[in-house]
């Protein structure tokens, strides 16, 4: 895992886009209430968190990526009961 992490974000040098992107997956998933663009950042922000969470200051950051787990299953269900009291309704 440590030379996937280090060739991310090191070798490549993907700290910074990979927060960016996101960033703006985040946004997408909030605006569309999209489960998949929640995961989607979930994965994105997941090398960003494991990097500063094995850093002394920021060992709560490891936890980060479950913020948006958590956001992707509440779209998930709010989605599944409108799609089902809309199918109610018909």
């Amino acid at each position: 895992m440590e030379q996937v992490m280090g060739f991310l974000l090191g070798t490549l040098q993907l700290f910074f886009p990979l927060i960016v992107m996101s960033a703006i997956a985040f946004v997408l998933g909030l605006i569309l209430r999209s489960c998949l663009w929640m995961l989607a950042s979930a994965v994105l922000i997941y090398p960003d968190a494991w990097y500063l969470g094995a850093t002394p200051a920021f060992p709560w950051a490891v936890y980060l990526p479950l913020i948006q787990v958590f956001t992707a299953i509440w779209i998930y269900l709010s989605n599944k009961r409108n799609m089902r009291s809309a199918q109610k309704t018909k």
